[in-house]
């Protein structure tokens, strides 16, 4: 429960121990530790995943030998073990969630703790950065963030994708909560998050958001029509009416121009887009190179620089790439986990990763708010790479644990149910 109240929080003031750095997996971790006190184990097909983490920190320690870094083997290794942890407890919460109506309100109340307050100073630093104009929304938003990015929505998070990141995931949730009955809770959060959405003009929740659409309608047993509808309306809206909106807000910035949609250009002029593009592709050349074991989790960067210099020089004209190549090799990461995955763990370890997301597939089949939560689950990483990423392991857990199936009615819901009727009575 804690770590959905503070699902949101990416970055911290005067907390600064990672770039990404979500206060949520903590609470999780320490809530896997007292699992081991239980009698909860891990599901059917969840062994392909400790087989995958078992082969990933294993593989990674021995790769440390040879690169005579153990620095970046424990860093993989940690990262791995709380994305696990995330999702043991996920699973655990979820599955108690089917049976009890009183957790399932109170997983309502922490999620409105966690978004509430970031919706709140998105509001802000749209009503700033479209109407006000002054900047004033930039000393909040400096005290989560390192990098504030003017007349941008970036909510309390880091970067203005992380924020698309956890509207998208949390408003599935939201969504999925006011269908079973949370109306009037969630009625107008609901609302800032779709409002937030368009108003952010985040290129990558557009991307993530399409994306999802499309699988789902690859992988969905239902509702596959309104699916598609639902991704024509989506397409029309960033094509036609975002930049109409661009420009009856005279918003203008760096991210405006890749609405333009004229992606070589965005290549060679965009810092962003050439990372997000270029990056992963370096991690699929690592895999070419070594496809039946890859580099070893967590040393992504071993082989980096020289292939960038080798097929991508024009990247070196932006500072962030020039930083990353010639004084920080170490801190170059793949920024997909697709990417990240094939590149360090080879065929052996991704044929494992992809064999459990077979078994979340077959989880989603019963439900298809789980089916979009998968294929919102394979898009989510397209500009992420870290094993310890909370929203995806939170909703691979819930479909795994069956949280979006047809719920029970519960004993804290029959006596809800029961004292109603007894006031009515009385009354």
């Amino acid at each position: 429960m804690c770590s959905l109240a503070v699902i949101t929080y990416d970055s911290l003031p005067y907390f600064q121990f990672s770039v990404y750095r979500p206060l949520a997996m903590f609470p999780m971790f320490a809530a896997s530790a007292l699992l081991l006190f239980t009698e909860f184990r891990f599901r059917p097909g969840d062994s392909l995943l400790l087989l995958f983490a078992a082969y990933s920190i294993g593989h990674s320690l021995l790769a440390s030998i040879g690169n005579g870094d153990t620095g970046s083997s424990i860093k993989h290794t940690l990262t791995l073990l709380f994305g696990v942890s995330i999702y043991r407890v996920t699973v655990y919460i979820g599955a108690l969630a089917k049976e009890d109506a009183e957790l399932r309100r109170r997983i309502v109340i922490c999620l409105l703790i966690g978004f509430v307050p970031p919706l709140a100073a998105g509001l802000m630093q749209a009503a700033d950065a479209y109407l006000i104009r002054s900047g004033f929304s930039g000393t909040l938003t400096g005290l989560f963030s390192e990098k504030v990015y003017r007349g941008r929505i970036q909510m309390l998070s880091g970067e203005p994708s992380w924020a698309g990141i956890h509207l998208l995931s949390g408003g599935l949730l939201l969504l999925f909560l006011y269908k079973k009955g949370f109306r009037r809770l969630l009625l107008l959060p609901l609302i800032g998050i779709a409002l937030m959405l368009v108003l952010s003009f985040s290129a990558y929740a557009y991307s993530v958001l399409l994306t999802a659409l499309l699988i789902y309608v690859l992988i969905a047993n239902k509702y596959r029509g309104r699916m598609l509808l639902g991704l024509a309306c989506a397409v029309l809206v960033i094509a036609v009416g975002v930049p109409y909106l661009l420009e009856t807000l005279h918003v203008s910035g760096y991210f405006t121009d890749r609405f333009q949609f004229n992606f070589s250009h965005l290549l060679k002029a965009d810092n962003s887009f050439f990372i997000r593009v270029v990056f992963p592709a370096i991690g699929f050349l690592e895999f070419a190179r070594h496809p039946i074991f890859g580099v070893g989790g967590g040393y992504y960067y071993r082989e980096f620089a020289d292939l960038l210099l080798q097929h991508f020089d024009y990247g070196m004209k932006f500072t962030e790439v020039k930083d990353l190549v010639n004084l920080h090799p170490e801190m170059a990461t793949s920024r997909n986990l697709w990417s990240k995955l094939f590149a360090e763990e080879g065929l052996t370890g991704a044929f494992l990763f992809i064999g459990f997301m077979a078994a979340a597939l077959r989880s989603s089949r019963a439900a298809p708010y789980a089916q979009f939560a998968l294929a919102l689950c394979f898009s989510l990483v397209m500009n992420f790479d870290s094993y310890s990423f909370v929203n995806f392991w939170l909703l691979i857990g819930l479909i795994r644990s069956g949280f979006f199936e047809e719920w029970t009615v519960g004993r804290a819901a029959e006596r809800d149910k029961q004292n109603g009727g007894e006031l009515r009575r009385t009354a």
